[in-house]
């Protein structure tokens, strides 16, 4: 299993820094996610994936990390926007469906039935224990039949995020093994894909 926990306060204390507006809206290091724009590959896991999804009719539809709402709006369209609840420390734009919350802090105080929910806090590089946490948070609250978009064991921070959802009652699959036919993969660039999967909890 993972050697980071996701509980040491310890440990986000050390990501604190990273927490910050200057660090996720001012950091060119960030540009290869073309600043959370229509150019960002997470657009076409909403377009060309979860939209495809058969979703239970009940639950909310989650984003953990919404940045400045460009794709996390796709799913509030496509959903509705009392469906679609956003998690994020900030919200630059305004978005009517977006929380204002440290996600480190998520706890059973937020608990609500989730349908589906992506996991985009931070990055496994600078936040792993955040992300994490996040992850933790949300697999306790989907529903049967729902579904976490996140990332799988291949990440930076050596986190066995499969063998996590597996033993809370989910399947995994791959993204880069999703049916093509069902499927249309075309618009995500294919470095993305063999990092993240779908879990579908039983």
């Amino acid at each position: 299993m993972s050697n980071i926990t996701g509980n040491s306060k310890m440990n986000f204390e050390k990501e604190k820094n990273n927490y910050s507006y200057e660090y996720w809206f001012n950091n060119p290091q960030l540009n290869e996610w073309d600043s959370g724009d229509d150019n960002y590959y997470v657009n076409y896991f909403y377009e060309d994936i979860v939209k495809q999804l058969d979703l239970p009719q009940t639950g909310y539809i989650v984003v953990l990390g919404t940045h400045m709402c460009v794709s996390f709006d796709k799913l509030c369209k496509h959903f509705g926007y009392d469906r679609c609840i956003g998690y994020d420390l900030y919200n630059p734009v305004n978005h009517p469906s977006v929380r204002i919350k440290d996600c480190s802090t998520l706890s059973v105080i937020d608990n609500i039935p989730i349908a589906f929910c992506h996991n985009d806090l931070g990055n496994f590089p600078t936040t792993p224990q955040l992300k994490l946490h996040g992850q933790n948070w949300a697999l306790k609250n989907i529903i049967p039949g729902g579904y976490f978009l996140g990332n799988n064991s291949k990440n930076s921070a050596n986190i066995d995020l499969e063998t996590l959802m597996i033993e809370s009652g989910f399947k995994n699959e791959f993204l880069v093994d999703l049916n093509r036919e069902n499927f249309d993969l075309s618009n995500i660039p294919e470095a993305r894909l063999p990092a993240y999967m779908l879990s579908k909890r039983f």
